[in-house]
């Protein structure tokens, strides 16, 4: 799998609280002026997003409309925060109001901006109305099968059970489906499908076999080799299992990383959503599986909070969920299926398990997981990971100009020279041309590293001499632009540090100072002798560090995913450490650990996330359905 979709999709998204930061007004209104008295003109206030303070400044005419809103959110994920921004602010606008729904994937972002907005009509005089929640009674059902989680794993859990016959509710703790899939997933793997098949040739002549037997010698048969199996055998059932619920797909007809141009069986495995593009799109393919599933039949349940699981005398019967209007919903189930999308969002579960606290934390919070761990089930896995490409560590002196969305990512995504903290060069740079090795690499030296350059190399990207910059990876820049001044706003922003010499290069970036000169010694002769000890090819080796003043690009690795946590058989159901069977509880996708076998290297090779995800969704809504029923 790639870093792929960026696309903009307005729904509500994780329950995190914002705290709010300070604020100002341009016209010098105090901020606690009275309601009913309007003041126009321009106001500015500030909220914390995920990678520090969002600001706003909107204009507010003497009737309290919003004729113009600017939002600077350059501290924000490149990929996900800082394409929402402009569009929450815009509908803000457009709407006239702050009662707007956030961005799926990137709800701190989106709430800062909505909070930040609030101010601004506070200052103004402008009153804002909160929506009352009027509590529900509670509710209580009885279903065959209940799913937890409607990403791409609980969607497919909830079709597959529903195929089986059984009477299914999903339910979502936010307003949209998909999860982390909406930004980056562009399909599945699978092997031996009928478009395989249709496009002949090397697609038709890889096997499951040959697979199976390539994940087995990567994860050094750490991997529980009966769910790899199993997984990998149905892919090819799931792509038709899919297109029975409204899905296309087509494969590439040439790999889409440059890395992977050697290796058919990394990239023609890919099955690309019909629905994915680089731009933002109406509708992706989670939404077509909702529309769908719904219309079979699917109960879908959103913004209802699974909060515990029913447990009586060892067995799984059900769940507890918490709904929008804080009413709860208790639901008795024989079977319940977990796909909650892993613990990518916890912070404390991410420092305690991946040995670093430089691995940026998205997205979910380990809820399922802790649940299922609490039902008896055993941990297994914890540290696989879709740790996938890096970027520029967000400024923490925000300007207008965002080095993460500009020309600059020419030099972040080519083969420069990389050194660790401690001064240390630590790999062949060449890895930025696969996601995937870039982060394992980036992961070695604890997530955070630099790419340092002279004021030479950045003149020669100015005249457009740049080395060939990895076409995988979005965000890159590609317009031609000035890199010296580039850099100098980077350490404006206190992302980029700099050096009139190398000695006080190494000083600002906190490396040992003779340790950093020797390696930069001997990057240099083998720059002279194109010949590496790292095995950098002889056509990178273009550019020494050699010609002050000199510049070190922070960087840090991205994680789409944590990619396990509870150990499952084959088919999916949570086991205890004896292997034996939690009663009544299936755990898929990024909750389920064993296909991978507990390694923070994510395999080289596209669609293995989206896939297991898909084929474990499959597979445990369907043993889950067959249990079920068979009571």
């Amino acid at each position: 799998m790639k870093n792929k979709s960026w696309k903009v999709l307005t729904a509500l998204s994780l329950s995190i609280f914002m705290v709010m930061s300070g604020c100002t007004a341009n016209n010098d209104k105090p901020s606690d002026q009275p309601e009913g008295k309007i003041t126009a003109g321009e106001y500015t206030a500030a909220a914390a997003g995920y990678g520090g303070d969002v600001t706003v400044t909107l204009t507010i005419d003497e009737n309290g409309k919003i004729t113009d809103g600017k939002v600077n959110a350059t501290t924000e994920t490149d990929k996900i925060g800082q394409v929402a921004a402009p569009e929450v602010m815009q509908a803000i606008i457009d709407g006239n109001t702050v009662e707007v729904e956030t961005v799926s994937g990137a709800t701190m972002t989106s709430k800062a901006i909505i909070e930040a907005s609030k101010d601004c009509l506070k200052q103004a005089g402008v009153g804002v109305e909160e929506k009352e929640v009027v509590k529900a009674d509670d509710e209580e059902i009885t279903v065959d099968v209940v799913v937890v989680g409607a990403g791409l794993s609980g969607l497919s859990a909830s079709g597959a059970a529903l195929k089986e016959g059984a009477n299914v509710l999903c339910v979502e703790k936010t307003s949209n489906v998909g999860g982390i899939s909406k930004f980056f997933s562009g399909g599945p793997f699978a092997v031996e499908s009928h478009l395989q098949k249709e496009a002949g040739g090397e697609y038709a002549a890889i096997t499951t076999e040959e697979l199976f037997q390539t994940l087995n010698d990567y994860s050094h048969f750490i991997n529980y080799a009966p769910l790899t199996k199993e997984i990998i055998e149905t892919s090819a059932d799931t792509i038709e299992f899919l297109e029975s619920y409204g899905l296309t797909f087509h494969v590439n007809p040439e790999a889409p990383q440059l890395a992977h141009q050697a290796d058919g069986l990394r990239w023609r495995i890919y099955h690309w959503f019909d629905t994915f593009s680089y731009a933002p799109t109406d509708i992706s393919a989670s939404d077509v599986l909702r529309d769908n599933m719904v219309a079979a039949g699917l109960d879908l349940r959103m913004n209802t909070t699974c909060d515990e699981l029913i447990i009586e005398d060892g067995v799984v019967k059900g769940i507890i969920a918490t709904k929008e209007d804080g009413s709860k919903l208790i639901v008795h189930a024989d079977s319940v299926v977990l796909g909650t999308g892993g613990f990518a969002g916890n912070a404390d579960m991410m420092s305690e398990y991946y040995h670093t606290p430089y691995i940026s934390t998205w997205g979910e919070t380990g809820s399922g997981v802790q649940m299922a761990w609490n039902a008896g089930a055993a941990k297994w896995d914890i540290q696989s990971s879709l740790l996938h490409g890096s970027g520029i560590v967000a400024a923490t002196n925000p300007t207008e100009v965002s080095l993460a969305s500009s020309p600059f990512n020419q030099i972040v995504r080519s083969p420069l020279l990389w050194i660790d903290r401690s001064g240390n060069r630590f790999g062949n740079e060449e890895a930025v041309y696969d996601t995937a090795y870039t982060s394992n690499l980036g992961y070695s030296v604890g997530g955070i590293y630099y790419i340092v350059v002279d004021t030479a190399t950045l003149n020669a990207y100015t005249e457009g001499k740049h080395l060939v910059t990895d076409p995988a990876v979005g965000g890159a820049n590609f317009d031609p632009a000035d890199f010296v001044e580039l850099a100098e706003e980077g350490v404006k922003q206190g992302n980029v540090f700099k050096g009139e010499t190398l000695e006080e290069l190494a000083k600002n970036t906190g490396m040992d100072p003779e340790r950093f000169a020797a390696n930069i010694e001997e990057y240099n002769a083998a720059c002279a002798s194109k010949a590496d000890p790292f095995g950098k090819s002889a056509e990178n080796l273009v550019y020494p560090v050699s010609d002050g003043p000199f510049y070190a690009v922070k960087m840090q690795i991205s994680n789409l995913g944590t990619l396990g946590g509870v150990r499952v058989n084959e088919k999916l159901q949570a086991v205890n450490i004896d292997l034996e069977p939690v009663k009544g509880l299936y755990v898929v996708g990024n909750d389920a650990g064993g296909f991978y076998g507990n390694i923070t290297s994510y395999p080289s090779y596209e669609g293995l996330a989206t896939g297991f995800a898909l084929n474990s969704g499959k597979l445990g809504g369907m043993n889950a359905a067959k249990e079920a029923l068979a009571k």
